[in-house]
């Protein structure tokens, strides 16, 4: 055997073995984490709809509890809803007039569920079959909630091919270079190599390689790149993760916040009616509390906003409606000079959508201005294909090093920001396939720009 058929050999056959191993592990790992992911998907979402069935439940309202179960039957995965009395009866499945009422089911799945009162989960049949008892002070009632693996399998299949297909392409490439190139990349293909290993252990540095083949350094260069790719993905994948949390926590910040601030609201409202005199004399502590209140809704508000975020609702709706109701909505200091441009020109939008985004970034430069004097423009007109809009302030402006990082989740330098203000602003400009970004400007400040694309109103 020639030399040069030896180090094809050599080079080649450990290439071949890696790269399938490789593939059967990564294939391996994906399938787990899909089932993973989709049964911690499936148990949010059985929590969820437990806390929300507790008073429908308790007070038998079947409009509501059906509502609910057809809601989570619009998932074509879940292929059924059981609400059932504490003792396994029945209440309602989502059918009509429930004419299922009182059934009883003999499986065992079911019949844990009524002694247990623990999160139960199992997978039978292409089934993720998960129940829930539903409490308040005491057992009221059972939720089971049937999840198909179809569309998994379907996706660990699709991840598989993928797999196949880019192992297949490196082994591919592999091999020309090898049998045309062999005796002059021997030592650029072992740093390739190499370098495999260490972006396999979390090290992305790039290494300079000699070749004088050009074709060996793209390909260095696309391992350095797929490398990154990995990075982001990984990066991605934790900020997913916070992001759920945030999803499964919203229902319980609600339930725990939201009527007790309401409550303490109240309660200052009616001594305010009832002993102005004595609010007089204390004025400053009932400001205190309205204070905390407001800024604890607001903080609500986000992340309930960012968490329900939904498809915009459009219509043609002039600017200067927008901009009016904008200006009747937030409360500007009085050190600081507001003005908005006058305009009947219609935007193709959703209004309520549009009207918080444009609140949200002058709360922004309200808190960037400060106590200083301050003025904030609001600018709108046509530009090429887009409506844009700007929202300029004097302020202190945005750190260069961080320009990047404000559109991005839970990133915030307010001490009582929850990092979700300006990212709820942009999944709204992006859900309405526009764009939005932070500029500072030369004499300080900063300018916020929205571009929508521009939509002619047909009569």
């Amino acid at each position: 055997m020639k030399l040069t058929q030896r180090i094809i050999l050599i080079t080649i056959l450990p290439l071949i073995i890696s790269t399938s191993v490789s593939a059967a592990i990564i294939s391996e790992i994906a399938s787990d984490q899909y089932f993973e992911l989709t049964i911690s998907k499936v148990q949010s979402l059985s929590k969820l709809t437990e806390s929300e069935m507790r008073n429908p439940m308790h007070q038998l309202d079947f409009d509501a509890l059906n509502e609910i179960v057809d809601n989570l039957e619009g998932d074509e995965n879940i292929q059924q809803v059981l609400v059932l009395f504490p003792d396994g009866r029945l209440l309602t499945d989502g059918t009509d007039n429930d004419y299922n009422y009182g059934t009883t089911f003999e499986d065992k799945f079911i019949q844990n569920a009524i002694t247990s009162n623990e999160e139960a989960v199992t997978i039978d049949n292409n089934i993720i079959r998960v129940s829930n008892s539903i409490v308040l002070n005491e057992k009221i009632g059972i939720l089971v909630i049937d999840y198909s693996t179809n569309s998994i399998e379907k996706s660990i299949q699709e991840t598989i091919t993928e797999i196949i297909v880019v192992a297949g392409i490196i082994i591919g490439i592999s091999i020309f270079v090898a049998v045309y190139l062999s005796r002059s990349i021997s030592n650029p293909i072992l740093i390739i190599k190499e370098k495999i290993d260490s972006i396999s252990k979390g090290d992305l540095q790039k290494q300079e390689i000699k070749s004088k083949i050009p074709e060996i350094n793209e390909l260095y260069d696309e391992i350095i790149n797929m490398g990154e790719k990995i990075e982001k993905y990984q990066n991605e994948l934790v900020k997913t993760e916070r992001l759920t949390t945030i999803g499964e926590m919203s229902a319980r910040i609600t339930h725990d916040l939201r009527n007790p601030l309401t409550t303490i609201k109240n309660a200052v409202a009616v001594m305010k009616m009832k002993n102005p005199e004595k609010i007089k004399e204390n004025q400053q502590y009932f400001d205190m509390i309205q204070d905390g209140v407001t800024r604890m809704n607001h903080q609500i508000d986000e992340v309930l906003a960012f968490v329900k975020a939904k498809e915009p609702e459009r219509n043609f709706v002039e600017f200067s409606e927008i901009s009016n109701n904008v200006l009747n909505t937030i409360s500007i200091p009085e050190n600081i000079k507001i003005s908005i441009s006058e305009s009947n020109e219609k935007i193709w939008c959703d209004k309520i959508q549009l009207q918080n985004v444009l609140i949200n970034m002058i709360s922004n430069s309200v808190q960037a201005i400060g106590k200083n004097q301050g003025e904030i423009i609001i600018d709108y007109k046509i530009e090429g294909e887009f409506d844009k809009i700007t929202v300029k302030d004097n302020g202190t402006g945005i750190p260069e090093n961080l320009l990047d990082a404000v559109f991005e989740p839970l990133y915030t330098t307010k001490q009582d920001g929850t990092g979700l203000g300006l990212v709820s602003c942009k999944n709204a400009v992006e859900a309405h396939n526009g764009k939005i970004y932070a500029q500072n400007l030369d004499e300080g400040g900063a300018i916020f720009t929205i571009l929508l694309p521009k939509i002619k109103e047909t009569k």
